[in-house]
This record gives C-alpha cells, sequence and structure tokens, in this order.
C-alpha cells in the first residue's frame, strides 16, 4: 500500500514560492486503476511525481507498505522506482536515438537480466503491443500511437506492480488514444495503475477511482467501480547487477547511437590528446636535452654513449663482448674509449696556408648503421679516407670540403695517421650518429676501424696515470726514472724491434753513443684499471727532437705494439638510438646482478654532468618550464574540451534521466557516463597514436619530438587521454544529477 498523509510539495523559483501540494492525504493500493484529474496546473502531475519518488515533498509522510519514504536516500529513492513504478509518459520519453528494439531492452539490461532471456522477452512484449513490423525503426520515425505503444511496451518490460501513466493520450487521436486505454486495461489486472488526464470521459468506463486536485488539494476521491484491493508485493532487495561487459556495451550503444556526436567527441579528444601528446613530447625532449655543461672526466658526454668496466676489476674478454653486442640497443662498442674525450684540430694546405680547419672529435666508422644516408659524397674506402659528421644546417659550409685532404700540424702531439693526412669523402649527419656537436667542436671525423684503432693506441698513453721510464746504463747499473704521461710517440720502422730512441734531454749519457754508454730499461705502465711492464727495451738518442709541444719517443711498430697491445678493462658502448638510454643503463646495471652487485660498473657521461651551480639551475629551470606548460595544456585541454562538450552534454541529459526513468541509478548512470567518454579517448588516443607513429618514422617537423616516445611514454599519454575523460566525467555527472529527473524532463 502507498499512503500518504498530510503530504506538501513547495516550488522555488527566483526566491518567489509557489505551492505545489497541500496536505495530500491519499491511500492507494493494487488492482485499483486511478485517475487523478484536474485543470491544467491544478498539481495532478506532481501528485503523481511525489508518488513515483521522480520528484521530493517537503512536508507530511510517504509511506510504502508502512515504511516511511521521507528518509530515504538517493539511492533508496532510486531502488524504489527501479522496483516498483514504471511511467508512460505523455511525451514519450523515448530515447530517441534507439530502436524500438533498443527501448524495450533497456530497462531488461538494467535489470541484469541474461542477454539471450532479454533479447526473447523484448521480442514478445513488442509482438504484444502490436509493432514487430517496426521492431528496428527508431523511435523518431514512429507515429505518436506508435510510440506510446513503445513506451507501454518498455514499461510491461519493467514488470512493476505500479503503472504511473501521465496524461498518455494527450498527444494522440481518438483512435490511438483508444487503443492505448485498452492496453492499459489490459496490463492493469494485479497492478495499481495511476493515470493523469485533463479528459475524465476517456477513462470513466475503465476507472476504478476518480481523483480530483484543485489548487494542490484534493477536493474528490470517489470509487467508481468497487474491485477487491490487494496489498502491494513487498519486494525483496535482491537485485541483479549489471555485468561490466553489459555495461560496455551499453555505453558503446549510445556511443553507436548517435554518430554525429560520438564524431565531435572523437574529434575533440583526439585533437586536445594530440596537443598533450606534443607537450609530453617536449616535456621528454627537455629532459634529454639538458646538456652541454661538460663532465669533469668525460668530454664527449654524448647521449649514446656508455662507458663501462668490469665490476671484479677484471679485462673484457671475447664472451664478455659478444654479450652486450647482442643487445638491441648496441650500435658498438670501442675498446680504445679515451680517443672519444680528445679534441683534434686538422686543416687543409692550399697555397701555402691553412685556410680551412676541422676542429672535432673522431669516430670509428662502425659507428654508422649500414644503411647509412649520406648528406653529400660517398663512403670512405681506405683509412686514408674519412667521413666529416656535421649539423645539417651548416651543409652548405662544409660541402665543399669533399675531396679536400685535411692533416694535423707536423709540430703538435697528434697521432701519425692524421700527420699523413686524410681525405674527406662523405658528409653525414651527426644526428645520425647520436652525438650532438656543440661549442667544444664543430665536427666528427669519422675513419676506418683500423684508423680509429691506430689513433686509439696513441691517445692512450695521455691518459696513463702513473707511468715511468725505467733506464739502466754504464757499468754501475745506475737508474734513471722519467715519467711519460706528457711523451708522445713517433713510429720510425727503420729501428731494430725493442730499441727506443729517447729525446736528447732524456737520454743519460752526456758523450756519445758508444760501448761505454750502454742504456737499457723497462716500462712501467699504469692506467686506471691495471698496471704492467714492457723490458727487455734498449735506448738510443735522437739526432734531433721531433716533438713541438712535447717530446717525442721513436720506435718501430712492433715495439709500439707491445706497448700497447694490452688487454681492455675500460669500453664505451655506442647505442643506436637517443631514444631510451636511460632505461638501458638500468638494464645494463642489472647483468648478472640477482642480490648483490652487478657485472658491469657504469658511467653514463650523458647523466654525470658538472654540477656547477649554474648548470644545476639552467637543469632545474628546464624542468620546471617543461612540466609546466604539460601540466597547462593537461589543464586548458581538459577545460575547453568541457566547454565544447557542454552542448551535447545538454542534448543527452534528457537521456539520461529516461535512464533513470526505467531503472538505472546514479552509480549506473556515471559507470555508463565514464565509459563513453573513456571509449572516445580510447579511440581517440589511438588514432593519434597512430599518427605519432607514422609521422615518427617519417621526415617531418614533428620528428625531433616524437621521436623520445617509447612505449612506456605511450603509456603515460593514455593515462593522460583517461584523466582527460575522467574529469570531463566528472563534471558531467555533477551537471547531470544537479536537477531531479522531473525538472530535467520538463526542461527537454
Amino acid at each position: 500500500m502507498i499512503k500518504l498523509v498530510n503530504v506538501s510539495k513547495y516550488y522555488s523559483s527566483h526566491n518567489v514560492i509557489a505551492l505545489g501540494l497541500r496536505k495530500v492525504n491519499l491511500e492507494l493500493q493494487s488492482n485499483e486503476f486511478v485517475a487523478i484529474v484536474g485543470e491544467s496546473g491544478s498539481g495532478k502531475t506532481t501528485l503523481l511525481n511525489v508518488i513515483c519518488g521522480i520528484d521530493s515533498y517537503e512536508e507530511g509522510e510517504m509511506y510504502l507498505n508502512g515504511e516511511e519514504t521521507s528518509y530515504y536516500s538517493t539511492s533508496e529513492m532510486e531502488d524504489y522506482r527501479k522496483k516498483y513504478i514504471a511511467f508512460v509518459f505523455q511525451n514519450y520519453n523515448l530515447i530517441d536515438a534507439y530502436t524500438v528494439l533498443q527501448n524495450v531492452e533497456a530497462p531488461l539490461v538494467l535489470a541484469g537480466y541474461p542477454k539471450k532471456q532479454i533479447r526473447s522477452k523484448a521480442i514478445e512484449i513488442i509482438k504484444r503491443v502490436g509493432l514487430e513490423k517496426h521492431i528496428h525503426h527508431k523511435a523518431t520515425k514512429l507515429s505518436g500511437g506508435q510510440k506510446q505503444r513503445v513506451v507501454i511496451a518498455r514499461a510491461l518490460a519493467k514488470d512493476c506492480p505500479i503503472i504511473a501513466a501521465d496524461e498518455p493520450t494527450g498527444n494522440l487521436d481518438s483512435a490511438s488514444a483508444k487503443q492505448i486505454l485498452e492496453l492499459l486495461k489490459e496490463i492493469s489486472k494485479d497492478k495499481l495503475v495511476i493515470l493523469v488526464t485533463h479528459d475524465y470521459e476517456q477513462v470513466k468506463d475503465i476507472a476504478t477511482r476518480r481523483i480530483r486536485i484543485f489548487d494542490g488539494e484534493i477536493v474528490e476521491d470517489i470509487e467508481m467501480q468497487h474491485v477487491e484491493k490487494t496489498s502491494l508485493p513487498k519486494l525483496t532487495d535482491e537485485t541483479k547487477s549489471i555485468k561490466f561487459f553489459d555495461m560496455i556495451m551499453i555505453a558503446l550503444r549510445n556511443l553507436l547511437s548517435v554518430p554525429k556526436k560520438t564524431i565531435l567527441m572523437l574529434s575533440i579528444f583526439s585533437i586536445f590528446v594530440f596537443f598533450v601528446a606534443l607537450a609530453y613530447g617536449s616535456f621528454n625532449a627537455a629532459l634529454r636535452d639538458i646538456e652541454g655543461f661538460g663532465n669533469s672526466y668525460f668530454n664527449n658526454a654524448s647521449i649514446s654513449r656508455i662507458v663501462l668496466s668490469k665490476s671484479d676489476g677484471s679485462a673484457f674478454s671475447e664472451t664478455d663482448l659478444t654479450e652486450l653486442y647482442a643487445l638491441n640497443l648496441t650500435q658498438t662498442i670501442i675498446p680504445r674509449d679515451y680517443v672519444l674525450d680528445q679534441n683534434f684540430w686538422l686543416a687543409n694546405n692550399t697555397s701555402g696556408q691553412y685556410d680551412l680547419w676541422l676542429s672535432g672529435r673522431i669516430l670509428p666508422s662502425s659507428i654508422l648503421d649500414d644503411d647509412i644516408k649520406l648528406l653529400a659524397g660517398e663512403l670512405p674506402a681506405n683509412n686514408l679516407e674519412a667521413l666529416i659528421a656535421i649539423s645539417p644546417s651548416n651543409l652548405n659550409d662544409f660541402e665543399s670540403y669533399i675531396g679536400l685532404i685535411f692533416k694535423a700540424s707536423d709540430y703538435d702531439e697528434s697521432p701519425l695517421i692524421l700527420k699523413s693526412g686524410i681525405k674527406v669523402v662523405g658528409i653525414v649527419s651527426a644526428a645520425a650518429i647520436y652525438m650532438p656537436l656543440n661549442y667544444s667542436n664543430d665536427s666528427y671525423l669519422i675513419v676506418s676501424d683500423d684508423a680509429f684503432n691506430e689513433i686509439g693506441k696513441s691517445t692512450y698513453f695521455q691518459y696513463l696515470t702513473d707511468s715511468k721510464l725505467t733506464l739502466n746504463y754504464n757499468s754501475e747499473s745506475q737508474v734513471i726514472q722519467k715519467f711519460i704521461s706528457s711523451i708522445g710517440f713517433e713510429i720510425d720502422n727503420t729501428l731494430p724491434n725493442n730499441k727506443l730512441m729517447l729525446p736528447t734531454q732524456m737520454y743519460p749519457c752526456v758523450g756519445p753513443e758508444d760501448d761505454t754508454c750502454i742504456v737499457t730499461g723497462k716500462i712501467d705502465i699504469t692506467d686506471v684499471y691495471t698496471s704492467y711492464t714492457v723490458d727487455n727495451l734498449t735506448f738510443g738518442r735522437q739526432a734531433t727532437n721531433t716533438g713541438y709541444y712535447r717530446d717525442v719517443i721513436k720506435l718501430n711498430q712492433t715495439t709500439y705494439n707491445r706497448l700497447t697491445n694490452v688487454e681492455t678493462y675500460q669500453i664505451s658502448l655506442i647505442t643506436n638510438t637517443d631514444v631510451g638510454v636511460d632505461g638501458f643503463v638500468v638494464r645494463l646495471r642489472s647483468i648478472g646482478s640477482l642480490l648483490g652487485t652487478g657485472k658491469y660498473d657504469i658511467i653514463y657521461p650523458y647523466r654525470s654532468q658538472s654540477s656547477d651551480s649554474f648548470s644545476a639551475i639552467i637543469q632545474m629551470f628546464s624542468i620546471i618550464g617543461a612540466t609546466i606548460t604539460v601540466a597547462f595544456t593537461m589543464l586548458a585541454s581538459v577545460l575547453i574540451s568541457y566547454v565544447i562538450f557542454k552542448a551535447i552534454i545538454n542534448t543527452k541529459m534528457h537521456d539520461y534521466a529516461i535512464f533513470r526513468t526505467i531503472g538505472a541509478n546514479q552509480k549506473t548512470i556515471k559507470k555508463m557516463i565514464y565509459l563513453e567518454n573513456y571509449l572516445t579517448a580510447t579511440l581517440g588516443y589511438i588514432i593519434i597514436a597512430t599518427v605519432m607513429i607514422i609521422l615518427n618514422n617519417g621526415n617531418t617537423f614533428l620528428s625531433d619530438i616524437l621521436k623520445y616516445y617509447l612505449w612506456s611514454s605511450y603509456l603515460v599519454l593514455f593515462g593522460m587521454a583517461l584523466f582527460m575523460a575522467f574529469s570531463i566525467s566528472s563534471r558531467y555527472c555533477r551537471k547531470v544529477f544537479k536537477e531531479s529527473v522531473s525538472t530535467t524532463l520538463k526542461t527537454e
């Protein structure tokens, strides 16, 4: 039984209070067909809305089977509507974008029925109201009488003990109205039918009770036909929950049923996801491009260079190198990596003048990909030919260098091969080897691996930490020690093996070299990682010194190899990309590590920059600036998207109110809204991610930003897209539930 005791309803608009109902007392039970009549504005629809729980009341009490409802929460009132009330509206309140079948299926889906049962039951009900020929027609294509039949079919599908009909024949012709009333009479058995009408004559033959409303008060309550009244059933709280997959299908149906709106939403999401993607790409670029401040030990702090040594202090074996080469980001491994930190100066001598200069560093040809694209020229054919790697913006300045021979000065300590002259045969972009140019070098000289090895041997001696030359001479075997860390070496293959010619100032004998001054000795070599000795050497004196900036020791190639052909204790691994190197460094550190120390000690010069305060401030501001850019872009995207979405939201508010009348509570509506926007955002993300991958694989103006996207970056971007959808949905939900169901339906 439904019982109203002194129920009053008031409306407030612009600080004006209007009366809706005044002190209404009423009892309603099953088997009744109650006709509520009255003039327009008398309060009959208000009374129906209060009884059905789609409008609140301010005074009195309404009882449902003896239980007070004034203390019902929003969810409890929604549960009451879901279990007890089926609506038949004058304005139909169908979901226009749905077909007849979809409209009738909706309450069954919301009630949690199995899919097969939903379809069969909906078709059976549609046949019952005579609309089987229109089952796949959209609601907008139906006549008024057909729409009202769909509404009744939907009410039948809901199968509730109370049918609430608000002017169900108000928009119909007399013939259609008669058919609808006959349907209502047919379905009213064992139910309580409450029908609001302004024309009692239409229902006088089927109504069992007439209630007249005037100025919000009941002025007449007459039993027109006697029926055996029964109490309303007390329905249990057990309700079937909607499966997550079914919620997704509802969201998809809502999106696909309004393709124009969905395409507009998708376009908005896609556009702003793209803007966020660019901002986040710039953020990644900012984190990676904080360089150029130098390193206290490694001058070449390129992003693709990783310096390794063995944790146990041993030398690298062939097995170790094979293991490192097998890693997917490895481009090449440089054993004599000291040379990577040495700058060189080469000049082209034309007309007796050094008028063209190259400055920079030396790299081996193994740093190049097999399919490297030259900016100009061709690949080297021998050890005396080389490429120069430059910035593409300087191509016009360097293209004229092709064919010219550059060499180091005879008066400096440069390796012999550079003094012989290097011919430039091609030009490649420095970006292709992921070693940016900066103030300290304007180019890279890329030589053959053999030439690089020879240059590396010469450079090796410049990085020795505590190496010395021990000389024994005369019969007394007097010992003299000379440090050789600042001494250069020059190859002279006319000398015998194990014979070294010393500069005059280093030679221990004052007189001429003869049998009375026999000089023998050894060289003790110590670097950061190891120490070794090369002995059984004999020494002579040079006629003249050949070193200009430092002393030079002459020896043949075989003897030189004895000094330099040692085991490798330090290498530089060069990556084949400038993206994801940080993660690769972490992976290298984990090799051979279970619970203890990893197999390799790692130094990543790019992330070991100078720690001076100026550099730190620049880095800090770069990161802060990039973070603010991403945050501002995200915020602006959410706000602008929501402003644009408001127009779409307003058109869907009515549909969500209808869902609330057929059994969807706020929780279900929220899931529906969130899933719709999540699905749209996901599709928009997929579109943009695909476009980004295509643009990244091409030579576009966005490549410098998009290339920093790893799979993890795409995951972060997807999270940002979902956050946008979440933010818009939360604002959306607040708007949907701001007004009552009845108010929303009235403001269609």
